[in-house]
């Protein structure tokens, strides 16, 4: 299977294979035997039709003769001349003829007093003697009134012999018979025409010993056949490739036996299965033909994608696939193209964006030595003012310099304690800027400040709590709060600056709960927090705005809850 599954052209070859000779071989031997099933029947139907025709005739036959026989015994003239002493022979005969006129054209008709045959239709002598306790006369004396049915054992052979059917119709000392005798010839002449050229009949007694045989039955193999599977106790058909019906004609005792040829012999159906044999062989040169022609057809596109494919792999994202088709390969060839376009503009994009990240980073490097020196120079102030008895300068100085040490740090994550820190450093240089003008209250329970956040995210919005809120204010105040919280699901931190100033305007609080950032680019910080936010956790978190009736405003930071930075700072 796998030297199968290593080439398209095999695989489509084997599938088209499978499918035909499943459809060829499955579907003619399905033909074949429906066709013999229903030839079958056809000749089933027509032999039983022939089979009822000749048993017609021969029950007309022997209808006949019973006939005669019961005409016979029940004329007054002729059971008279079984009787002793000198009789009218004209009268007799002229009975006789008269009640034998339907069967005078293929038997002759006897009538015997005890084994002696007194008058015959016979033309020419009388018919032989007959013994009494023997053959015809033995049986018909044994079953009186009876008609019997049996064979002339006088001139049986294999081949045949002559119908003898007799019946007593006298009593007395010397018992009277009615004797009909049909010559196997007789027999011939009346059946053989209702016979078809191939087919064979046989008249038999009970103990399968012919009276005639016609047709393809005269050479005596099938009745030799016939018999010995009678007797070895097989089907009587056994080892028959022909049809073979037995039937019982009426109650004579009598068997009619006809055989028929195969409806189909085994040459035909022979020749079905070759049939059926040079379409598989043919099946298989078309299917590797159409195969080939339909894998090239199919696989050549395939191909050329495969091989702009590897072009790609190997760096040439310049690779194309052109193909004059209308269908689904060409729609597959525009997509590659349009992807190795977008794949090499956004390869020509990250590398620019690669290259600008590193040039801001040398930037932030240089950057990084003036406020280290600022730290620096600032510290020295603050000594300088604390030994000039100066103490705003070393506020100043002291705060600025713990807000400047966290900025220019390399962290971006702080623990919400330091964020807190710093807001108080902030609000210690506002409160000298604006004389004690307000005041701050933190109000953060302490297992809440091992959160960890982004840093400088509150420093803004505090920021914007004093310049805007505390705006011709002489006495605000600032109260911050945070919380952790389970809301669907989530572990939450939520953190609030609220102000008693002026309030935020309408168009801000439409901007910041709607994440209008046209409207925030005027308000850097706030939008930098909320960006910030977005980044690292996802659109769910961020800063929403609250004015609450009694006025000033609420800034509430939704955050995660995390004890860690997350991976990836």
């Amino acid at each position: 299977m796998g030297f199968v599954r290593q080439s398209f052209k095999r695989q489509m070859f084997i599938t088209f294979l499978a499918v035909t000779l499943i459809l060829v071989i499955g579907g003619g031997i399905l033909t074949v035997q429906g066709f013999q099933a229903r030839i079958r029947a056809d000749y089933e139907l027509r032999d039983s039709k022939q089979e009822a025709m000749i048993e017609k005739k021969l029950g007309e036959i022997l209808e006949g003769v019973e006939g005669t026989i019961d005409g016979i015994s029940s004329n007054a003239v002729l059971t008279d001349s079984f009787s002793k002493g000198r009789k009218n022979s004209l009268n007799i005969y002229t009975a006789l003829y008269e009640e034998t006129r339907q069967v005078r054209d293929f038997a002759v008709v006897d009538l015997y007093l005890g084994e002696i045959c007194m008058y015959s239709t016979r033309s020419g002598y009388k018919s032989a003697k007959l013994p009494l306790y023997y053959s015809v006369l033995k049986e018909a004396s044994d079953n009186e009134g009876k008609v019997i049915y049996t064979l002339d054992s006088g001139d049986a052979s294999g081949s045949g012999g002559a119908l003898m059917v007799a019946r007593q119709v006298a009593k007395g000392d010397v018992p009277g018979f009615v004797v009909i005798r049909i010559e196997q010839a007789e027999l011939e002449s009346q059946l053989s025409g209702l016979l078809n050229a191939n087919d064979g009949f046989m008249l038999t007694n009970q103990f399968l010993r012919p009276f005639c045989l016609l047709g393809s039955a005269k050479d005596k193999t099938a009745l030799t056949l016939i018999r010995e599977n009678f007797f070895g106790g097989e089907l009587y058909n056994q080892g028959f490739d022909s049809n073979v019906y037995i039937n019982e004609i009426g109650e004579t005792g009598l068997l009619g036996i006809y055989i028929t040829p195969p409806a189909l012999d085994e040459t035909a159906v022979r020749a079905g299965y070759q049939i059926i044999i040079f379409l598989a062989v043919a099946s298989v040169l078309i299917c590797l033909f159409v195969a080939n022609r339909l894998s090239n057809y199919v696989s050549k596109p395939i191909s050329v994608l495969a091989q702009g494919m590897k072009r790609f792999r190997k760096g040439d994202f310049d690779a194309k696939i052109e193909l004059e088709r209308e269908d689904e390969f060409e729609q597959l060839a525009v997509g590659f193209n349009k992807m190795t376009t977008q794949l090499k503009d956004t390869m020509e994009e990250r590398v620019q964006a690669e290259r600008t990240v590193n040039e801001t980073r040398i930037k932030m490097m240089q950057a990084q030595l003036n406020p280290h020196f600022l730290y620096n120079t600032l510290d020295t102030i603050k000594w300088v003012a604390k030994a000039n008895n100066v103490p705003e300068v070393a506020t100043m100085s002291a705060s600025l310099a713990g807000i400047l040490r966290t900025s220019i740090s390399e962290k971006q994550f702080c623990k919400l304690s330091q964020e807190l820190k710093l807001i108080e450093n902030y609000c210690d240089i506002q409160r000298i800027r604006f004389d004690d003008k307000f005041d701050i209250t933190i109000d953060v329970p302490m297992e809440v400040e091992e959160a960890v956040i982004p840093k400088l995210i509150l420093q803004p919005i505090v920021e914007n709590a004093i310049i805007h809120g505390m705006d011709e204010m002489d006495n605000g105040h600032i109260y911050i709060a945070a919380m952790r919280q389970q809301q669907d699901g989530k572990d939450l931190l939520k953190i609030s600056v609220q102000d008693d100033g002026k309030g935020i305007s309408d168009e801000m609080l439409t901007a910041l709960n709607t994440d209008d950032t046209k409207t925030l680019e005027g308000h850097l910080g706030l939008n930098n927090v909320n960006t910030i936010i977005r980044l690292y956790y996802g659109k769910e978190y961020g800063v929403m705005a609250i004015r609450p009736s009694e006025g000033g405003t609420v800034m509430i930071v939704t955050l995660p809850y995390l004890e860690k930075a997350p991976t990836g700072e």
